[in-house]
């Protein structure tokens, strides 16, 4: 079951996506007696109550559904056709998908992703326009629910163009009108220019309070209306008012608006005649038909809220009423744009089928809700590799754990979700994994790796407040970070000048792909690091700023208490390396050498390997070729280091480049001295004659260094406030945020 609803986003989604194909299939089986619309249909409302049951669990869920169960029952029994289970199923539907959007979002504190709303107009636009241009049979069901639909979606489109340009959703906007004047109805055309003319006004308001009209932008919307109605003669739409003017015998259309009758024919298609007729017969009715609805009604009214009160009675409508309400309650935000709402309601009461069309009503709950809710928090997504012990993993970890919870909602991607670090993760801290696949079948594998795209991008588009790329290398998570947010970050957590040797051709061979111009901020661990890398790209100074890692002081203490079965050597001088047993960027040939060199001329030395990698048997090779197995051990990899740290005299790095060490804010917590070939600093910490010994990259100098500071240490080391450098990082990292 846990499995089932562990991403009712996307859910929602394909089935929103993928509702153009459920009508097309629906029409094709009209003539059975259960078409796939309606199986399809009923899964989701199966899926939409166990998940209220088991999924959101909660008080006023059981109550409402509750009340819903005994009113349908209560309803079937009475009524007891075919069609009255039809009824009361187009019924629940709405109410059981408005109670679980609700749940949905107050609960998970998200929305369903605004490109899902303008793909799934614009999957039902395209269809309806390939029908009119290859001349085939009506392809949907009912051409009143898709301009329902389309009226609905065109106008809460437009008000997010407002906000921010979208060269999706403006193309998508016009198509849906063109595919709305195709079918020939009035409503979408009516939706696109309110909508507009809104615009206008709040524009032409705004620049009249600025005293600076833009004439230029009057000007084009003269120039479109001409343009747009000289055009308009051509459309089926204005064919269809013709042809209706013409069978009311009218030499002029303002006598339409002169008599009830021919108002009533041309503006609501004898409607509101029909609607007079079941108003006397809900009068004139027994009061169990006043309660729960009329026994036969030739059709629906299609205004919405009349059909709920005829179709399910006094009781239906109270019911349907209490859900709104206490929802609506509940979801209020009271700085809402009121124009895509009136639509839907203007919809609902001109042509209907927007409450009790199941095509329809998904798509109007999660509109008026993406309108009305408001996040209680900001939303943070970071994405890495895995979990497992290493200096960026556990940097990742402290991050996670210094960004304030009360106010941020921080979501985790990874790529494999594993490591050992993993069961570190504070538990109100989301963790996701982003499938890739590698298999021998490229051709599958590149397919696949699509749709894991595809299937982040439904639920994910820009859906986040801040997202980072916080391992450099992986690309995935470049991809993750890059497409969530529109405040979006990279982390450089290693010096790739150095890396490279400063071969301009590899250095752009690797940043090409990583695509920095797409990202906001760029990150660095090191101001060395971050120099280095801008003298190559200087487009990209205003966007880069130095915040290093996180040090997460009082696990650090905390774990260096627990006990160990090695003891430290007594009468000897103990050195520790920590880290990734990895030749090319840890330079362990430079470590080993260094210390034989340093034996030479003083035998009460040690040094401790933990780690693991992907040269441990070279590294244990050259140990023993050089027959240093009693002052060189390698311990393995440690889940916990830190006891190794408080046994230790001196903390050793001969890398060949970093960003900035993890191990050198674990071992300045833990007071323990640093020799290293790598001079970094940010703006709290600098290692030279502060915190220990910088070497040049050379055997001989790290000997010299060890030896020196064994023989007569001269350095002073300098006591730093850790909480204090660590709430000026994450206060430089909310400013981003």
């Amino acid at each position: 079951m846990k499995k089932l609803f562990s991403n009712p986003y996307l859910v929602i989604s394909l089935y929103l996506l993928f509702s153009f194909v459920i009508d097309i299939m629906t029409n094709l089986t009209l003539n059975l007696s259960f078409s796939i619309g309606m199986i399809l249909r009923g899964i989701l409302l199966i899926y939409v109550t166990l998940g209220l049951l088991f999924k959101y669990k909660d008080k006023t869920n059981y109550f409402l559904i509750g009340l819903l169960g005994i009113f349908s029952l209560i309803y079937l029994l009475y009524f007891r056709s075919l069609s009255a289970l039809t009824y009361i199923v187009k019924y629940d539907f709405a109410l059981l998908i408005l109670l679980f959007i609700y749940n949905l979002y107050k609960k998970e504190d998200k929305k369903i992703n605004d490109n899902v709303i303008t793909f799934s107009l614009l999957f039902y636009s395209i269809s309806i326009i390939i029908s009119w241009i290859f001349k085939l049979d009506a392809i949907f069901n009912s051409y009143n629910e898709m301009s329902a639909i389309i009226a609905i979606i065109i106008p809460y489109l437009i008000i997010n163009l407002e906000k921010r340009f979208n060269i999706l959703e403006f193309l998508t906007v016009f198509i849906a009108l063109f595919a709305g004047l195709i079918i020939g109805t009035r409503l979408p055309l009516l939706a696109f220019l309110i909508s507009i003319l809104y615009l206008l006004i709040k524009k032409l308001i705004k620049d009249i309070k600025n005293k600076k009209i833009n004439y230029t932008n009057i000007i084009l919307f003269i120039l479109f209306v001409i343009a747009f109605m000289y055009k308009f003669k051509a459309t089926p739409i204005y064919k269809n008012m013709v042809d209706h003017i013409n069978n009311l015998n009218l030499n002029n259309p303002v006598d339409v608006f002169t008599d009830f009758k021919l108002f009533d024919h041309f503006i609501f298609n004898r409607r509101l005649a029909f609607l007079i007729d079941v108003n006397k017969l809900m009068v004139n009715a027994p009061i169990i038909n006043k309660l729960i609805g009329l026994k036969y009604i030739s059709k629906s009214v299609q205004m919405d809220l009349f059909d709920i009160l005829y179709r399910y009675g006094v009781i239906g409508f109270t019911l349907f009423v209490i859900f709104f309400s206490i929802i609506i309650k509940k979801l209020k935000n009271t700085k809402i744009n009121y124009i895509p709402v009136m639509i839907i309601m203007i919809t609902s009461f001109l042509s209907g089928h927007v409450i009790l069309s199941p095509n329809v009503v998904l798509i109007t709950i999660i509109i008026i809700a993406n309108l009305i809710y408001k996040r209680e928090n900001k939303s943070i997504l970071l994405a890495s590799y895995d979990l497992g012990v290493g200096g960026i993993e556990s940097a990742l970890l402290t991050l996670t754990k210094n960004i304030n919870k009360d106010n941020n909602r921080i979501t985790l991607y990874l790529e494999h979700k594993k490591g050992e670090l993993l069961k570190e993760v504070p538990k109100n801290i989301t963790i996701k994994r982003f499938k890739v696949f590698n298999l021998k079948f490229k051709v599958l594998q590149k397919v696949l790796n699509t749709l894991s795209k595809i299937i982040y991008l439904i639920t994910n588009y820009k859906e986040y407040d801040f997202s980072c790329c916080y391992a450099t290398y992986s690309m995935p998570c470049n991809f993750i970070a890059r497409y969530a947010s529109n405040n979006n970050s990279i982390y450089i957590h290693s010096d790739y000048t150095m890396l490279y040797k400063n071969n301009i051709k590899d250095i752009n061979k690797f940043f090409k792909v990583r695509k920095l111009d797409k990202f906001n901020h760029i990150i660095f661990v090191s101001n060395e690091a971050k120099n280095n890398l801008i003298s190559i790209y200087p487009e990209y100074m205003n966007k880069s700023l130095v915040i290093n890692n996180f040090i997460d002081n009082e696990k650090i203490i905390k774990l260096s208490e627990e006990k160990i079965k090695e003891t430290k050597p007594r009468g000897k001088k103990l050195f520790l390396f920590v880290g990734r047993i990895d030749e090319s960027s840890k330079n362990f040939t430079r470590l080993i050498n260094s210390f034989a060199l340093a034996l030479k001329q003083n035998k009460n030395l040690v040094l401790w390997i933990v780690g693991s990698g992907p040269d441990e048997n070279k590294v244990k090779k050259l140990i023993q070729d050089k027959k240093l197995e009693k002052n060189i051990l390698m311990l393995g990899k440690k889940t916990n280091p830190y006891p190794y740290f408080k046994l230790t005299d001196y903390v050793i790095l001969t890398s060949n480049y970093e960003g900035f060490p993890v191990i050198y804010g674990e071992a300045i917590t833990l007071g323990k001295p640093i020799i290293t070939t790598i001079n970094v600093t940010d703006e709290a910490i600098s290692i030279p004659n502060n915190f220990g010994y910088i070497c040049q990259k050379n055997e001989e100098d790290v000997s010299n260094t060890i030896l020196a500071a064994v023989s007569h240490n001269t350095l002073k080391y300098k006591k730093v406030d850790i909480n204090k450098i660590n709430q000026n990082k994450y206060d430089l990292l909310n400013k981003i945020m």
